[in-house]
């Protein structure tokens, strides 16, 4: 290729490459000044606002909160009855099912001695009739545990400051469960003082004081005192002074068979009982449902030592076996009065017989 002719390619080359950059500036210019410039002469249109509904969290109700319970129990009945075997094989398969449960022992024998004594094989059979014989046996079995009036009511009849002393093992939400009862107490209008019983662990005092901020309620917790009665007889004389309607005292979470710390809560209620010789009114015991046949134990124990006056459980929802509140109420004929079915305030439900009955079967 001779000069002349690479001359004219690079010419041309530079050429297209002039023009290209020309027509690009162009295009660019006549899109984003001259359209805006359109665009902005053009009269403004408010577009309407729509306002998207707000997705809704599932209400949570004792029944949804048992859907494990009820699977347990009478999910494994149902298909023990559509595998239609005879009545002693029935009776066999539904001892176990029963003794497995979470009932108690005592419970399971005398659910099982009423079932299968009262229904003929073809009863067993049926679905609808097993069920309907299944929750009258039970509610018979809360009849005896039945309180008159509830925890709230209860304080309007008694003499002020009514004192509730809560018990309980360690993680069992007791710190959790006493906001709420104090939340719920300062919304029917009752002046509160939580009293910050629990003198070993070193967050009970932080955790307290958040719940105690969040219902709007006086804590009492004195710098320096270890000893946890000293506690509880000065947060009395401290809530007769402030005509406070309601003491709420925490405690120190520990085993049933820690012989020291169970003669220690026996002490602290002694010593409120020196205040205010009516109190504590109510000696509450706050279980974890997830515990099953081992709940009985711990509370048959403080049963023995404080005379409990009611049992709260907690973590009901999720649990496969609260079927043990059949067994607080039949073999230790102690009260449920609240269950807890989730994190919130809203969350602690007043328990009744009924409509724990029908959530399970």
């Amino acid at each position: 290729m001779n000069i002349d002719s690479t001359s004219l390619i690079i010419g041309l080359s530079i050429f297209f490459v002039v023009v290209g950059a020309v027509g690009s500036a162009v295009y660019y210019f006549a899109r984003y000044y001259i359209g805006a410039k359109d665009t902005a002469d053009q009269p403004k249109i408010d577009k309407p606002q729509v306002d998207l509904p707000q997705a809704k969290s599932p209400e949570k109700t004792l029944k949804n909160a048992l859907t494990n319970t009820r699977e347990s129990i009478w999910g494994r009945i149902a298909k023990l009855i559509v595998s239609r075997k005879i009545k002693e094989e029935i009776r066999e398969e539904l001892e176990e099912i029963l003794y497995t449960s979470d009932l108690g022992p005592k419970t399971a024998e005398f659910l099982l001695d009423k079932i299968t004594t009262s229904l003929s094989g073809a009863d067993l059979a049926n679905p609808e009739v097993l069920k309907q014989t299944l929750r009258e046996e039970m509610n018979h079995m809360f009849l005896g545990s039945t309180r008159q009036r509830n925890i709230f009511e209860n304080i309007k009849l008694q003499s002020k400051p009514c004192v509730w002393m809560v018990v309980g093992i360690n993680g069992v939400g007791k710190t959790t469960t006493i906001g709420k009862l104090a939340s719920l107490a300062q919304e029917q209008g009752l002046k509160v003082l939580i009293v910050a019983g629990d003198t070993f662990r070193a967050a009970a005092d932080s955790q307290l004081r958040v719940w105690a901020e969040r219902a709007g309620c006086e804590i009492f917790n004195p710098d320096n005192v270890k000893d946890p009665s000293a506690v509880s007889y000065a947060g009395l004389e401290k809530a007769k002074s402030m005509k406070a309607d309601l003491v709420i005292v925490d405690t120190a979470g520990r085993l049933h068979t820690q012989e020291s710390l169970m003669k220690e809560l026996i002490k602290m209620k002694t010593v409120m009982a020196k205040v205010l010789p009516e109190a504590p009114q109510e000696r509450l015991m706050v279980i974890d449902a997830n515990a099953g046949q081992n709940a009985l134990v711990q509370a048959r124990e403080f049963n023995k030592d404080l005379e409990l006056t009611g049992v709260i459980m907690t973590k009901m929802d999720g649990t496969s076996k609260a079927g043990v509140a059949l067994g607080m109420a039949y073999e230790l004929k102690i009260p449920i009065i609240y269950v807890g079915i989730g994190e919130e305030v809203t969350d602690l439900k007043p328990f009744e017989a009924k409509a724990f009955i029908e959530a399970i079967l």
